[in-house]
């Protein structure tokens, strides 16, 4: 217990500047998290009647009655504001990668005082262990804040939805914060302990972290694309469902007269230019094509349930997991390899 504090104080006095930025950058985030999600609460409480259902007051025919557009209106401006918080959360786990994870082991080379370290220490990779156990715990605790709080926004933003069956703000709520926060801790300290000097590490990783990620995002998209189901949305015309709006969409495009899906875009590379639409929203390439009944296709979208949001969370925050652990398997043996600088 000793060690671990006397590695513990070692390394806040090492990287205590970041520690304290990233803390007060949390701090100051979570406040307006929950300030604006008392807005919200006041906000329902002043006039449940029209903010207590937003979906059926807003998406209408004939749109939101007119005794509730100023207090919609009033909600829509302070969700467009309270959004930017969720953006920085979902953005916080890269930025505590950067600024915690690539200095972890990459000052210790800049510094010369590496290799003495590793002299003193049963084994290289339990030095490493001990060197980056404080800072990553102390980041996914910050990250944790993040992720508490912005369920608390989300669920006082859509107080009428049950967030834990909804795709709403996926990514940027909850679990996945944390679970990103590992991998992007982890790949910050691989990149240092590659570069071995400060500065390059952390503009290396904020690169490597972004390309990484987006690869991972490539991936799990094709993956939820192997599992979604057809949707026509347009229910007005009398050939779609309605819009679920508790689902996650992960492809728009045509549901074409044979049945297939194809996006926009594969449509387009196709010849399928849909620019004229029937009576019932049927996609046609001319008006002659329209006259002689020769359809492209439907609006349609590939969709995964709302009843589906706890697998498809645990899932890619077990992926964000996962490449963490990889990218720390791959620093250890980077410190094992590593030449004294």
């Amino acid at each position: 217990m000793t060690g671990a504090l006397t590695w513990a104080r070692v390394s806040y006095r090492q990287q205590r500047w970041e520690l304290i930025l990233v803390a007060i950058g949390v701090a100051g985030a979570a406040i307006g998290m929950l300030w604006f999600a008392s807005q919200f609460d006041s906000m329902l409480a002043g006039n449940p009647a029209c903010l207590g259902d937003l979906d059926a007051n807003v998406f209408t025919d004939s749109g939101p009655p007119l005794a509730c557009e100023a207090a919609i209106t009033a909600y829509y401006e302070t969700q467009g504001m309270a959004t930017n918080f969720l953006n920085l959360a979902w953005a916080a786990p890269f930025g505590i990668g950067v600024i915690l994870g690539a200095p972890l082991v990459a000052r210790e080379i800049d510094g010369g005082t590496a290799q003495l370290a590793w002299s003193l220490s049963p084994s290289r990779v339990s030095w490493l262990v001990r060197r980056i156990a404080f800072v990553t715990f102390f980041g996914l605790v910050l990250l944790g804040v993040l992720a508490i709080t912005t369920e608390l926004l989300a669920a006082a933003m859509f107080p009428h939805r049950t967030l834990g069956e909804d795709f709403t703000l996926f990514g940027q709520r909850g679990l996945p914060i944390v679970a990103r926060g590992v991998g992007a801790i982890m790949i910050g300290v691989l990149v240092g302990a590659l570069i071995g000097r400060v500065l390059p590490a952390v503009l290396a990783a904020a690169l490597v972290i972004g390309l990484v990620f987006l690869g991972l995002t490539l991936a799990e998209d094709r993956w939820n694309q192997a599992e979604a189901t057809m949707q026509r949305f347009n229910p007005e015309f009398g050939n779609g469902e309605a819009f679920d709006m508790a689902a996650l969409g992960v492809s728009y495009g045509l549901e074409t007269a044979d049945g297939e899906f194809v996006t926009y875009s594969e449509a387009y590379e196709r010849g399928m230019n849909p620019n004229f639409a029937d009576e019932r929203g049927g996609w046609y390439a001319s008006e002659e094509d329209l006259e002689a009944g020769r359809l492209l296709g439907y609006d349609a979208r590939l969709t995964i349930p709302g009843e589906r949001y706890p697998d498809v969370v645990l899932r890619h925050s077990a992926l964000a997991v996962v490449l963490g652990i990889l990218a720390l398997g791959l620093a250890a043996i980077v410190v094992i390899r590593r030449r004294p600088a």
